[in-house]
This record gives C-alpha cells, structure tokens and sequence, in this order.
C-alpha cells in the first residue's frame, strides 16, 4: 500500500472541528478542537494555524480530503464548503471520507463490525463494517433507526461502536468513538485511487436521509 500523497483533511462532521497536514503519507501536524456549532468561526482560523505550524503550501497539495457524512447537516456543508472553496482555487481533487469508515478506523485494534451515529432526537444512523488488514469498508450501506428498535435487534456479541449516544439509553453498552481530521487524512491517503473526485463540482454531503425543513424525521 503506497501512500505517499500530500493532503489536507478537514473534519466538521459533528462536534469536533479538525484539520490535519499529510505529507507523503504521514501526519506533519494537526489542530484540532471539540467546539460544537463554531465550525464556521473556527476552521478559516485552524487552516492559517496548521499553516503557520506546518509551513505548508496548498500548491504542492495533491489532494483536499474531507468527512462527508452521515453527520450534522450544518457542519458536513461548512466543511464541504471549506474544502471546494481550497479545491477550486488550485483545480485539486477532493477526497470524500465516510464519517463512518473515520470513526471505525480510530478503532482498527478492536476491530468493531457495528457503526453508530447519533444523528437526532432517538434516531441512529447505523452500518456494518467490514475489515481488510485493519482497514474498514462499508458492509452494506447506511441507514436511519430509531434507537429503541435498534437496541432490540443489534446483536450485542458483535464488537460495536458509538458516536454521540452516551445521553441515550444503554449506549454505554458500546465502544465509545471520537472523530479526528487525521483518521480522515490517513484512509484518503490509503484509498486514494479508489475515491479521489477530480472534478467535484456536484459533490454534496451524505446526509444519508433528505433534510426537510419544518418537518419532522
């Protein structure tokens, strides 16, 4: 596996606003914070720090790579947003992340096989994973559950992670996860190839389920 890419990562998923520096495939500096509904405020300001920290050149960038969901709706567009805005500037590839596939790869020594998301009120999203040499791929595709229903059907044998539903009932039972632009960074970098969107204009988030304003999901 030959990564060897120079890359910006960018993670505005849910709580954490983050960006991390890749070169050649390794991590040169990171800034990260846990600083809910401040990702707008907050992200032009991490790019001129990581830049400061890092000195590096968004010339010599071979690709953006960027969480794109299933998440909260306000930070997936802010950070897809950030991330076009660079792309366009300097005519680079984007490189679409599942937050999914982010989160179960903080995680690759346990190995999880279940994924959940707090998205709002009791609904999860939820998706199954699978893994090649601790590399995390989806095992079927995403879906939006009501978390009671969820809790009656998930077999509790298989290793399960969550994200954001310690407030809910029993989630606790599960591997608690935590987003990082870094876990974005390193799967862009290992799928590269596979994911890279050269030219990204229609790229949108994965809200997973349509938003629809004024009324209830």
């Amino acid at each position: 596996m030959n990564n060897n890419k120079n890359i910006l990562a960018i993670e505005t998923s849910s709580n954490v606003c983050g960006m991390s520096y890749f070169e050649k495939g390794s991590c040169v500096g990171c800034v990260e914070e846990d600083i809910s509904k401040k990702h707008a405020e907050i992200l032009p300001e991490f790019y001129l720090n990581l830049q400061k920290k890092t000195g590096f050149i968004l010339d010599n960038m071979d690709a953006i790579a960027v969480s794109i969901g299933p998440g909260s709706f306000t930070g997936l567009r802010i950070g897809l947003s950030f991330a076009k805005g660079l792309a366009f500037s300097k005519d680079l590839p984007i490189i679409p992340i599942s937050t999914m596939m982010s989160l179960a790869f903080t995680l690759k020594e346990d190995l999880p096989v279940i994924g959940i998301i707090h998205s709002h009120a009791k609904r999860v999203f939820c998706q199954n994973i699978r893994w090649n040499q601790r590399i995390p791929y989806p095992d079927g595709d995403i879906r939006v559950a009501e978390w009671e229903e969820l809790l009656e059907e998930i077999d509790y044998s298989k290793k399960t992670f969550q994200l954001n539903c310690d407030s809910l009932k029993k989630g606790n039972f599960f591997i608690s996860s935590k987003l990082s632009s870094t876990s974005v960074g390193l799967l862009a970098g290992i799928n590269f190839e596979k994911l890279v969107i050269d030219k990204p204009f229609d790229l949108v988030p994965n809200y997973v389920s349509p938003f629809m304003v004024g009324q209830k999901k």
